[in-house]
C-alpha cells in the first residue's frame, strides 16, 4: 500500500471525536485507507454497505443496526443509508467516548441539512483526494507550504529548497497529469487498460453513485455535461454558456453541477477579495478534481493531444490546484485557497491564506520566466498590501530563480515533491 498523508490526521481525530467522517470520490482509496488503519493502528470491526445484507439491515432498521454493532467500527459507503447518521447521533449522545465510528462515503453527505444537524459538534471531517505527486513517488509529506508563511525573504526560501537543477520534471508531470491520481489508473502501465478503467468508472459513477443520491431525468444530457465541463476546467464557471451549450434549463444545470461537486468530480475555487466593494471578479473557477479523468473525457491519452487542443496550460493549472488542496488537507486545516482576478483581466492563479497572511502563486508551464510574468503578482501585491506575505511562480523549468526579495520562481517538483 502507498501510504496516504491523511492517515495521521485521521488517527489524531479518532483520539478526540466520537465520529470521524472520511469522504472523497469513488476509488480515491478510502476503503483501502480505512482497512489499513484497522489492520495496523486502530483495532476496529469493518462493515460495508456494499454488502447487500448489511445495506438492507441499515435501511430497514438503522437504530437496531447501530445498537447491535459493537464499537469501534468502520462503516464503509455510509451515503447509501443516510438515516444511519441519525441513529449514530442517538448512540453517541448516550456515550461520547472518542474513536467509536469511522465512516466513509463517496458523496459529501454533510451537505444534507438533516445529516449536518445530526452530527454538528460530534464529527471530524476529512476529505481524501486521489494520490498527490509526492504520495505517488512515496516521498515525505511536503512541508513547503508551511515554511513559506514563516520565511521573510527569497534567500531564506531558497535555503529550504533542493540544490542544483531539477531533472526530468516536465516528463514526469506530463505523465502524472495524463494518468491522474486515482490509485488504479495511476499504477497501470497499459494505456488500453487505463482507458477501460476510466470508461468503467464513468459508467459506475452514473449508474450507482448519482442515481442513489438523486434521480436524473436524462442520463445522456448529464453525460454530455460531464464531457463539456472537462473542457472548461481551469476557467471561470459560466452557467449561462453551459446552459446554451448543453441545452439544459438553468435550474436543471444548477442541480447537475451541484451533483458533480457533491460527488467530488469537480471543485469550485472562489475568488479572494478583502473589500467586497472593489471591482473584482466574484465568479468561481471550475476545476475537475482528477486530471486523468479530465484527460480521458477530452480524448487525450498523449500530451500532444492536449497541446493540439490548446489546453495543456489549463490541465497544468488544474493539477496544481488539486496538488495544493491535497497538501493543505494533510498539513493544516487552517489553510484556505482562493484566486484573484480583476474585471480588467489581471489575475493571479492562486491565493493561499493561513491566518492573517496570504501567499500568491502563479502557474507557468513554460521553461523560462520573463519580467512580464511577474507583472500580475506585483499588481496583486499593490492591492493586498501588507497582507501579501510572499509570491511564488511555479514553472516548468529546472532552476530556482529569485526575482525580488519576495518573489521566487520554483520548478514544480521542487515545490510539490
Amino acid at each position: 500500500m502507498i501510504r496516504r498523508y491523511l492517515q495521521n490526521q485521521i488517527l489524531d481525530s479518532l483520539k478526540h471525536f466520537p465520529v470521524v467522517l472520511l469522504t472523497g470520490a469513488r476509488q480515491a482509496g478510502k476503503s483501502t485507507l480505512a482497512q489499513e488503519l484497522i489492520k495496523s493502528y486502530w483495532k476496529a470491526a469493518y462493515v460495508t454497505l456494499d454488502d447487500r445484507a448489511v445495506l438492507d439491515a441499515c435501511l430497514l432498521d438503522p437504530d437496531g443496526f447501530i445498537s447491535g454493532t459493537p464499537t469501534p467500527v468502520v462503516i464503509d459507503e455510509v451515503q447509501r443509508a443516510p438515516d444511519l447518521l441519525r441513529a449514530i447521533k442517538r448512540r453517541i449522545d448516550q456515550d461520547r467516548r472518542s474513536g467509536q465510528y469511522l465512516l466513509t462515503g463517496s458523496a459529501n453527505i454533510m451537505t444534507l441539512a438533516t445529516v449536518s444537524e445530526s452530527l454538528a459538534g460530534r464529527v471530524a471531517l476529512h476529505n481524501l483526494y486521489p494520490f498527490s505527486l509526492a504520495e505517488f513517488l512515496k516521498r515525505p509529506l511536503p512541508n513547503l507550504l508551511n515554511k513559506i508563511f514563516e520565511i521573510r525573504t527569497s534567500k531564506e526560501l531558497i535555503k529550504q529548497l533542493p540544490k542544483g537543477p531539477i531533472k526530468d520534471s516536465r516528463d514526469r508531470i506530463k505523465r502524472f497529469i495524463l494518468f491522474g491520481g486515482y490509485p488504479i489508473p495511476a499504477l497501470i502501465s497499459s494505456s488500453g487498460a487505463r482507458h477501460r478503467w476510466f470508461s468503467s468508472y464513468r459508467q459506475t459513477y452514473l449508474e450507482r453513485d448519482l442515481l442513489q443520491l438523486k434521480s436524473i431525468e436524462n442520463i445522456p444530457d448529464f453525460n454530455r455535461l460531464v464531457s463539456i465541463v472537462a473542457f472548461r476546467t481551469g476557467g471561470l464557471l459560466n452557467l449561462s454558456d453551459l446552459s446554451r451549450e448543453t441545452g439544459l434549463p438553468f435550474t436543471t444545470l444548477r442541480r447537475y453541477m451541484n451533483l458533480l461537486e457533491v460527488t467530488y468530480q469537480v471543485f469550485l475555487l472562489h475568488p479572494y477579495f478583502a473589500n467586497i466593494g472593489k471591482r473584482l471578479v466574484k465568479t468561481p473557477k471550475l476545476f475537475f478534481t482528477d486530471t486523468g479523468m479530465a484527460s480521458y473525457l477530452r480524448g487525450a491519452d498523449e500530451w500532444s493531444v492536449l497541446e493540439q487542443q490548446g489546453q495543456a496550460g489549463a490541465l497544468v493549472e488544474t493539477w496544481v490546484a488539486m496538488e495544493l488542496l491535497k497538501t493543505m488537507s494533510a498539513l493544516d486545516p487552517r489553510f484556505q485557497l482562493f484566486f484573484w482576478r480583476t474585471h480588467s483581466g489581471q489575475e493571479v492563479d492562486f491565493i493561499l491564506e493561513k491566518g492573517p497572511k496570504l501567499v500568491a502563486i502563479e502557474v507557468k508551464w513554460g521553461q523560462r520566466i520573463y519580467d512580464s510574468d511577474v507583472f500580475n503578482l506585483k499588481k496583486c501585491s499593490e492591492y493586498l498590501k501588507d497582507r501579501l506575505h510572499f509570491s511564488i511562480i511555479l514553472y516548468g523549468g529546472t532552476e530556482i530563480v529569485p526575482f525580488t526579495p519576495r518573489i521566487v520562481a520554483v520548478p514544480f517538483p521542487a515545490f510539490f515533491s
